[in-house]
Parts: C-alpha cells; structure tokens; sequence
C-alpha cells in the first residue's frame, strides 16, 4: 500500500499533477458529448422519455448518460434508483415519482421547472437558493453532478455530503458552515476551501477531485470478497484474459435495471425460487447483488474450490457490468488480476456453499503474506473494515461514541481492536493497518498503549547478597528476582510499578530504587520470577532502626515481617511518607517525578457499574491508613482526571479511554459538570471542580468510546443531554460468520436469521 501523507501541504508537494492527464482528458470528452446532446437551452423542451431511466429504450437517456456515460466527471452510480426522482418501473406497470403529484407528467414538469430555476439560480450565482427547490431537493447527487456538467468550474464533482464533511473537516474548515442537507452549499464551501490554498489558484475542479480522492478518500475501507468463476473454476481463463470476475443466475438479467434491491429480490425469488426457502432465496440474492455494490479499489479474490487461491484483484471501472457476448454467467464485474497470490490455503469449509462471500481480516493476511515470485514484494495490503472508518469519522467529529447492540454482537471486540488500530494510526505507523489481520500482534500492540493500572503500586524488595546485590543491578541494568516468602504479593505485581531496594547484610537500610520492567513469568522445570530494573541508588537511605522508629512506616508490612522476606506491598500513603523522607535527603532523586513517569497509557480501560461513581472517574476523597491505627481521608484523581491531565502534558498523542458497560454506571453523574465540556466546540474551556477547588479542562487529544448492551432497551432511558454529545454505531448480527456452518442437517445462519426476524415480529426489533 503507497503511504499517503497526512497534511496537506506535503500532499500537494508529492502528489503527481500529471498522473491523471488522460482521465481528464476523458472527463472532458465525456462533458463534451453529453452537453451536444443534452444543451442547456434545450430544458425548457425536455421530455420525461428523454429524461428517465426504466423505459423499453432509455440508453440514451440524460439520466443514463448521468449515471452510467459520464463516470469520469465523478460517479453517482449505485444504491436506488429513487435518487433520479422520476424513473419507469422495469419489472412492473407504471413510473416512480413523488407521491403527492397526481402522475408522472405532472410530476416532470415541477421536476423540470425546478431544474431550470437552478440553472438560472447558478448564472446569477444564487447558490444558496438552488438547495431550497422543492422536488429537486429529493434528489442531492442528482443536482450537484447535473449542476457540475453545465457549471464545471463552479461545483466541484463530489457528490457525497458525507465525503464533502469528511473533506472540510481535513481543511479544518467548521461544520457549522454547513446547515442541514444543503449540498450545493456545502460543495460550494469546500470549493472555496480549496481555492484559498495558493497552489490550486489555475486548477481545475475535476482536478481538485482528482486529488482529494488520492489524498484522504473516505471509501478508503475497501471490502473484500471471494467470487468462484464457476463450478471448479470453469471460466477462470475467461476472468484472466478478460480481466474481470463472471457468476451465474443469468436469468434474472442486468442489475443495473433494477431501481431497488427490493426489487430485484422479488425478481431473483421468481427465477430462482430454491423450493420455497426463503433463507436461502435471501442468501444468494444478497450473493449476486454485492456484485452491483462493489466499487472501485475493492478487492476481490478468485477461488477454486475450498482451498485454491486463484488470483487477488482490484476492481476497476466500469465495476459491475452485465454482458450479452458472454454464452453463459453474464454477471461481470471488472478486477486487474494479480496472480502472484496463487495459492494453496487451509480448507475453507463455508466457501463451498457460497459463490460471494467476504473475506475476514486474518484469512485475507494468510493469502496475502507472500507472493510466489522471488523477489516481489505483495502490493496488496489488508484493507481496512468499513466498520472502522466509520468509527473513526463519528469519534473524531464528536470525541466521544458508543457501540451499541444486542448482546454477542462483539461490542467490546470491535472497540478493542478499532481503539489499537486507531491510536496506531493516529501515531503515524505505517504499518498500523496490517495488526487488524495479526491477532498476536494486535494483543501485543494493546499491550504496549495500555494504562496498566490506575495508580501504580509501590514494593518493598529484599536482596539477600548471597543471591545478588543492588550493586549487581546498578551494574547490569536489569536482574531476575525469583519467588520468596509472601507469594500472594508476587501475582499482583504490574509492569512498571516502583519498588524500594532494602539491603538485608550487613546494611540494614534502604539502598535503591528499581521499576519492574516484566511481571511474573512462569518458566518450565523452575521457579516462577519477576523481572526488575535499575532506576536509581538511594545514598543515605533510612536504617532499619529508622523505619522501626517511624510510627507510619513501623506498621509498613515488610517492618512487620521483619524484613524476613523477598518481596512486600507497601499503601499508597506508607508509600509517599517514605518517597518524603528519601526526597529529603537525596533531593536529586526527584522522586515525585519518577512516581508518576509513564502510568497513563494512551489507552484506558474501565468497566462501569452501579456503584461506579464521580469519585471513581473524576476525583474524591479516600480513606488511607495512618501509622497510629486510624483513618484519614485524602483527596485521590479519578482515572478520568488522570489521563487528561496525561494529555493536556503530550498534547500531539492522541489519548482513548475505553468504556465497557458504559450504560451501568449513571453517566450523568459520574461526568458531573464535565458534561458540557465533552462537546467538540468546549473543549478547552474550563470548570472548577468542586472537591479539590482545580481548574479543569478536557483537552481535544482526549477521546472517549462506550459500550452498551441494549438488550434491555437502556439507549432509550438515557439522558436526552448525554445522547445529544455521543455518537451512536449499532453493531447487529453478522449472519456472514455463520455462512456455511451447521449443527447437523440445521444451517446456523438461517437458524439465526429466522430467529431474529420471529423475535422482531413478536417483541420488536
């Protein structure tokens, strides 16, 4: 995969002005003939049979020109055909229009009238007011691309406004410059946007398209499917030579004429009815139709059988085409093969009922983690789930968002992986998108970003110099320390907690400071052991007489034993009444700052729970022990505080806090007055916290992802002011893992789609 530069100032130095010369070249033959057919002054006579789509003879349609013959000035093909407004039904009697017209006639003729009140609109430069027309406001694509063949240099041809947002939002444009669905308006926005940067003063607009796209394309989540080339790979010659991927089903004819899936299920369930079996009919219809969904740069592998890997390819334009030259399996869709994936992997027991099925992440790294060639390299990396990016667009617009569904539906998997993913992304590795398909990896990776603990322990080791000495640690950096007496203590010891060095003979005193670099490791035939290393030489450490002396650290757990032991806890307030007595007489130790060095991760995990309170994430008093046996409460940051106190100190990281069971705990409470500050346009600003009388903010590198179980319907008796400052993904059943599984003669995935579908009749989705 080329590596894509994150700015845009290093985007436009790199990016080859001259790498799309003939697609322009072809954009602007393409306007050419369609303005020859279809000139400006010509609206006013425009008939509906010249206009819509659906009709015995509608090939050259505008709408089909529109769609289909003028790909290169940007693509609005896919999804229904109700984007058009007006079409004929192709496989019923009668037209599609807007209902509250009494016909299609009359219907075109306000559709009409509107188009030729935008292009009056477009040559006073009324811009704004073209989004307010009635019936042509049914239709976003439709006017902006219509708008752009007769406008070229004033509406760029993007028609998303998704993609457009996603856009702005790169230029650190505001969304609030966008109101509502007004698309012409915000296409006009980021038109300006672009020609405020120097460098596009003499670009064209099919030119800035050109290079958005090749910068930041949202659809950059490409999905991946596997597609048979017939029964044992019958026509795979054909594939290879003619550079696509052909399926049967030939009998229910051409996508592309069908205005709805819908539509086309009750066609597909005509022709290919499967007995009466409705799971099935609706299984391989979604087969045959991912065929029309798949776009350009999505991946698709050819296989035969279980086991063979024939080729990986990209799909090319056209895309999806149906071929009348073909004798048989018309359905095409055009892929640039690479054979250098052909291969022989671990049997696939689903691909042998399924012609289409999409690839997993981890299966796609294994046929895709080598070439057979000696000395290429792959140039197909593992893709990016949609679900992903989806994520992160509502995280990033929002900076907080919950993944919320019914329960197994892999909430906390997805939030686990998309958080690694995510922060490794934002970091800048490159590699960042291939830990999707490396579970080992990925466990290592989350590792790695975690916040181990809230609070860092503090231990108490003892080295006995018959074994080794703090002066061997000090020496080689790093030592072995194995099981002793007090075994409990050893299972609860974390990767970077802190531990004093007490030297047992002939010192008696407190001689070191060492962190532990790993956690109990268990070795095969010996004794189990932790791992430390060297932080510091304490030089005027406290006595043993000293410790027995001092009415808090006398009731410390290693003073009580004696120090006849190895390895001792010590509270979090013997702890800093200890760390103050060493910062006294070695105030070059800078202790305090050595406690608190690398606790924060950049990712944070909680559970909340009933009991999970303001004190917990934000800050409180907590009852410490005193050496003289009673209580005291002392003022304790809540993990939340922590991290974004961590943030505001590294504010290029990126920080994510992981909440699972998020609808448990009572958010609003636990938040407290930080509700208002989670909103994107507050952040910064700042609060007085109560308890501890702190100003606070929360920083922009601070993010927060929820899981919810809505298995008790708990989205809806949330609070209005929480849902308005989070971003909701639902995450359903995925009846594609269980495609090809069953338990006996019993298919699990229509097992479970017929499931749902009685649960939902009955109780509501």
């Amino acid at each position: 995969m080329i590596e894509v530069p994150s700015s845009l100032n290093e985007a436009i130095t790199r990016y080859d002005r001259g790498a799309d010369r003939n697609k322009i070249k072809k954009a602007e033959e393409q306007r050419a003939e369609a303005l020859q057919r279809f000139p400006l002054d010509h609206w006013a006579e425009m008939t509906l049979e010249e206009y819509a789509l659906g009709q015995e003879d509608s090939e050259d349609t505008f709408c089909r020109w529109l769609e289909f013959k003028t790909q290169d000035l940007g693509s609005i093909r896919g999804g229904a055909a109700r984007k058009l407004i007006i079409y004929k039904h192709k496989n019923k009697p009668g037209w599609y229009f807007p209902k509250r017209f009494e016909d299609e006639r009359i219907a075109w003729e306000h559709l009409r009238a509107d188009f030729i009140q935008a292009f009056e609109h477009a040559r006073h430069g009324e811009w704004a007011e073209i989004d307010g027309l009635d019936v042509l406001a049914q239709g976003p694509a439709l006017r902006l691309k219509t708008l752009h063949l007769y406008f070229p240099d004033e509406i760029l041809p993007v028609y998303s406004y998704e993609h457009m947002l996603h856009f702005l939002r790169l230029l650190e444009r505001p969304d609030d410059e966008v109101s509502g669905y007004a698309v012409v308006q915000t296409n006009r926005n980021l038109l300006a946007a672009l020609r405020a940067v120097p460098e596009f003063t003499d670009w064209k607009t099919i030119e800035m398209e050109r290079f958005l796209y090749w910068w930041a394309d949202p659809r950059d989540a490409h999905r991946v499917v596997k597609i048979a080339p017939g029964q044992n790979a019958k026509y795979w010659d054909d594939c290879l030579q003619g550079e696509y991927i052909c399926v049967g089903w030939d009998d229910v004819g051409d996508l592309t004429q069908f205005e709805s899936k819908e539509a086309f299920r009750h066609k597909f369930e005509d022709a290919f009815p499967y007995k009466g079996h409705g799971p099935a009919v609706s299984r391989k219809s979604n087969e045959l139709w991912t065929l029309k969904e798949l776009e350009v740069g999505d991946l698709v592998v050819a296989n035969q059988g279980t086991s063979k890997v024939l080729a990986v390819g990209e799909v090319v334009e056209p895309g999806y085409q149906w071929r009348e030259d073909r004798p048989k399996y018309k359905h095409t869709v055009a892929v640039n093969w690479d054979t250098r994936y052909r291969k022989t992997i671990p049997a696939q027991k689903a691909w042998a009922t399924a012609t289409v099925k999409k690839v997993p992440d981890g299966l796609f790294e294994t046929i895709t983690s080598g070439a057979t060639d000696e000395g290429q390299e792959p140039k197909i990396s593992v893709p990016v789930d949609p679900l992903y990016l989806r994520i992160a667009s509502a995280l990033e617009r929002k900076g907080q968002l919950i993944l919320y569904g019914p329960p197994g539906t892999g909430k906390t998997y997805t939030a686990r992986r998309f958080a690694t993913w995510w922060l490794l992304r934002q970091a800048g590795e490159s590699d960042a998108d291939t830990v999707l398909g490396d579970s080992g990896r990925m466990a290592s990776c989350e590792k790695q970003l975690s916040t181990a603990q809230v609070t860092r322990r503090v231990w108490w080791a003892v080295a006995n110099p018959k074994q080794w000495s703090w002066d061997q640690l000090s020496r080689e950096g790093k030592v072995v320390y194995k099981y002793g007496r007090l075994k409990k203590n050893y299972s609860l010891v974390q990767r970077g907690d802190l531990v004093i060095g007490y030297q047992a003979t002939p010192d008696k005193k407190i001689v070191s400071l060492a962190r532990v670099s790993e956690e109990l490791q268990v070795h095969e035939g010996d004794e189990p052991t932790i791992e430390l290393e060297w932080v510091a030489q304490v030089k005027d450490g406290l006595a043993y007489a000293e410790l027995l002396a001092n009415p808090i650290l006398a009731k410390s757990e290693p003073i009580r034993s004696r120090c006849q032991g190895t390895l001792f806890a010590l509270s979090s307030s013997e702890a800093e009444h200890l760390f103050s007595l060493l910062a006294e007489r070695n105030p070059e130790l800078a202790l305090g700052d050595e406690k608190d060095e690398g606790e924060i991760g950049r990712l944070t995990r909680v559970t909340f729970h009933p009991s999970y309170t303001y004190e917990d994430f934000i800050e409180g008093f907590r009852p410490s022990e005193q050496g003289t046996g009673s209580l005291a409460l002392h003022l304790e940051d809540g993990i939340f505080k922590r991290v974004c106190r961590e943030a505001q100190a590294h504010p290029n990281r990126f920080y994510l806090i992981l909440v699972d069971e998020i609808n448990r705990g009572n958010v609003a409470k636990i938040l407290g007055e930080l509700l208002t500050l989670l909103e994107s346009d507050k952040r910064g600003l700042t609060v007085l916290l109560p308890q501890s009388k702190e100003t606070f903010s929360i920083p922009q590198n601070v993010y927060l992802l929820g899981t919810m179980n809505t298995a008790d319907r708990s989205i809806k008796l949330l609070d209005a002011a929480l849902r308005r400052r989070f971003a909701f993904i639902e995450l359903m059943p995925d009846l594609e893992l269980l495609r090809g599984a069953s338990v006996g003669d019993l298919s699990l995935d229509e097992f479970l789609e017929e499931l749902n579908r009685r649960i939902a009749r009955s109780e509501g989705r």
